[in-house]
């Protein structure tokens, strides 16, 4: 394969990483526990936007509880955020003979 071509073709997916990255930034997921008791609300990229908590899940008496409830809300929300990443910059390099960018 010619140099020049490779050059071209490193810059051009590089321009598109940056654009799907710009993109996921716009893209929001939500994650949910406890039935919806907790939601936590994130871009693509893993930035928390919100945390919701219903008045129903907390208990003074039990807040090991309540802390479970967020961790799952969370690792819920990130689970989502990284499959709509991995889906996204994945078709970029895909057909490059390049492992998926996560």
């Amino acid at each position: 394969m010619d140099i020049k071509k490779m050059i071209k073709e490193a810059e051009m997916l590089q321009r598109s990483i940056v654009q799907a990255q710009q993109e996921l930034s716009k893209i929001d997921v939500t994650g949910q526990s406890g039935g919806g008791l907790v939601e936590v609300f994130m871009s693509a990229q893993g930035e928390i936007k919100d945390l919701k908590i219903k008045k129903e899940a907390v208990n003074p008496d039990d807040v090991e509880t309540l802390e479970d409830l967020i961790l799952s809300a969370f690792k819920d929300a990130t689970t989502k955020a990284l499959s709509v990443s991995q889906e996204k910059l994945g078709k970029l390099t895909g057909g490059q003979g390049l492992p998926p960018i996560a």
